[in-house]
């Protein structure tokens, strides 16, 4: 569980549009994975004052110096174990107390979500311990990284999560290789384009993710769905069944060239639509933005 150059410049940018960081929990006690000098280089960059993260970081691996740079009052860990000094022990597979619940500005996620078998119950208790107008913010496993975690996850399980059904909102999300000096994507809601964002590559990708609680309503009161599946759903509902689906003349009468032409059009399909190249999913943007 770490901090990294990718998620400071994340965390930069929310703050610089108008996100808070008075109170926060980390999952786990972060370490500070960026040299002193590159982000005293950035910090000056963004405006920040220097000094409280100098001060703050005499003999501190630790993220708390950055965080009271970034304005933070009081800062919380949390982890199911006091091994690394979390202040507040709690196994996040169960409910957590209604003492830590809407308390906190910002809770971030460092590394910690994708090694617990729980998982709605680990995101719920997230959502549930944001105060409204507050933010939860993550960094996890997309692509390539299978055997990281548990899990490596999708952008679709997060915008579905992070909804108005839920009382949240994603408000950015970002994929980019793993690593300090990858290109940056914004990633398009598949209910919003209508249609899945799917994803290859050959290296390792990450998540950055950014979500307000906009009110507060029981969480999970209802299932999350797939979008995609949820609309075609919607569609059939009142129908004892779907309509069946014709074959084409082409499959009927010359069925080897309808299945060369079907794999020929699955390789394109991989190249136009698969690859961080489809603009329609992914956009390219700056880290400072």
């Amino acid at each position: 569980m770490g901090l990294d150059i990718n998620c400071v410049q994340f965390l930069l940018a929310a703050r610089k549009r108008g996100a808070g960081f008075d109170e926060i929990l980390t999952l786990g006690r972060l370490v500070l994975n960026v040299y002193p000098a590159k982000l005293v280089k950035v910090l000056e960059g963004a405006g920040l004052p220097v000094e409280p993260y100098l001060q703050a970081a005499k003999d501190n691996t630790f993220a708390e110096p950055f965080f009271a740079s970034l304005g933070t009052k009081k800062i919380d860990s949390l982890d199911a174990s006091k091994y690394e000094g979390a202040s507040v022990v709690q196994d996040l597979n169960q409910p957590v107390p209604d003492a830590l619940k809407e308390r906190f500005d910002a809770i971030f996620d460092g590394g910690t979500l994708e090694h617990v078998f729980n998982i709605p119950a680990a995101l719920k208790n997230c959502m549930e311990m944001t105060k409204v107008g507050g933010r939860f913010y993550m960094h996890t496993c997309a692509n390539n990284l299978c055997g990281h975690g548990f899990y490596q996850f999708s952008p679709e399980l997060f915008y579905r999560v992070f909804s108005e059904q839920n009382g949240f909102e994603v408000e950015r999300m970002v994929i980019h290789p793993l690593g300090p000096y990858g290109q940056w994507y914004e990633v398009s809601d598949p209910n919003q384009i209508h249609e899945r964002v799917e994803l290859i590559t050959f290296r390792p990708m990450q998540l950055l993710v950014q979500a307000r609680r906009v009110k507060a309503v029981p969480i999970f009161a209802s299932a999350t769905m797939q979008s995609d599946y949820q609309e075609y759903w919607w569609k059939q509902k009142g129908q004892d069944k779907p309509a069946p689906l014709k074959p084409s003349w082409l499959k009927k009468n010359l069925p080897g060239v309808a299945r060369a032409l079907h794999v020929t059009k699955l390789g394109v399909e991989f190249y136009r639509r698969q690859s961080l190249g489809n603009r329609r999913f992914f956009k390219p943007v700056n880290r400072t933005g």
